[in-house]
Parts: C-alpha cells; sequence; structure tokens
C-alpha cells in the first residue's frame, strides 16, 4: 500500500514538473518574440514631426488659434500619397495620440521619388471663446493645449491614403 501511494505521489511529482517545464517553454518564447507583437510603429516608418500653434483671424474678424501638425515624407510607395495615417509618439516612442494629414502642395499629392510636406489642423479655439470666457482663461487653455501639444517628438506612418486610381498600361 505504502509502495502504490509513493508510486503516485511520483507520478503526480513527474506530472507537475513536466507542467512547470512546458510553462517555462512557453513563457520564454512570449519573451524572446515579444517584439514581433510590439506596438505597431515598431514596423512602421517614423518621421519627425510637429504641432504648430497658428494664430489668425476667422471669417468673422475674431481671434483664431489652430494647433497644426506638420511633417516631412518622402515617397518610396510608387505612387502619388495624398494622405498618411499617423501615430503620435511622445520621447520614448510611446502613443499618444493619432491622426491623418493631407499631402502635397494644395493636397495635390507627393508623387513618387518625390519629398513633401503633409498638414492637418489638430484643433482650433476661436475667439467667441475669448469672448465667454475673457482674455485670461482663454490664454490659460491655449497654453495648456500647447503644451500637452508640445509631447509629439515624431510620428509612425501606419498607413497611406493613395492619389493615383487609374490603371497604367503600356
Amino acid at each position: 500500500m505504502f509502495s502504490l501511494n509513493l508510486a503516485r505521489l511520483c507520478q503526480s511529482a513527474t506530472n507537475i514538473i513536466a507542467l512547470l517545464a512546458i510553462a517555462g517553454v512557453f513563457i520564454m518564447f512570449t519573451a524572446a518574440n515579444s517584439s514581433l507583437f510590439a506596438g505597431s510603429q515598431s514596423k512602421a516608418e517614423i518621421v519627425p514631426c510637429d504641432i504648430k500653434l497658428v494664430f489668425s483671424i476667422d471669417d468673422s474678424g475674431m481671434s483664431l488659434v489652430s494647433y497644426n501638425l506638420e511633417m516631412q515624407i518622402s515617397n518610396r510607395q510608387g505612387r502619388t500619397i495624398k494622405g498618411i495615417s499617423v501615430h503620435w509618439l511622445d520621447r520614448s516612442a510611446e502613443i499618444i495620440g493619432n491622426s491623418d494629414t493631407l499631402c502635397g502642395q494644395d493636397h495635390g499629392g507627393i508623387k513618387p521619388a518625390q519629398s513633401g510636406s503633409c498638414r492637418r489642423v489638430v484643433q482650433e479655439i476661436g475667439g467667441r471663446l475669448l469672448d465667454r470666457l475673457g482674455q485670461d482663461t482663454w490664454t490659460k487653455i491655449i497654453n495648456s493645449e500647447m503644451t500637452n501639444f508640445r509631447e509629439v517628438r515624431q510620428c509612425a506612418i501606419i498607413g497611406y491614403r493613395f492619389g493615383d486610381k487609374t490603371t497604367k498600361s503600356y
């Protein structure tokens, strides 16, 4: 009887050791290949970008503040790029926002093998808010938003919108 219980105990210990070994192999495989499952920006093209503060006047003569995302890209895609989708990255390459942009002079796109700018108005704060809140509060809001947008250091291009819809035949 004692030898039967000892045999079962040894078999249970062997099963536990085998399960732990399998779990250990799985954990090591997952850790070693975690770069395969990292964020999409790891394989995306990373470009410098910036969100700039732009002051202007709207159609009714009121003050208008815009926050404009801007970047330069090189077209290596073989088709005209009309727009791109991007993740905004901070200094440690963590995603802190996203948007799309329009590319090229007057948004005509960037031709293959050329470089050009891509832009998007991310946010606008109008003068009507100035009238409602007062100059001090309006200025605090503008400065607060600019502080947040200064965190954007670079952009990861995650998608393209192409302009050439016609098929070329030769």
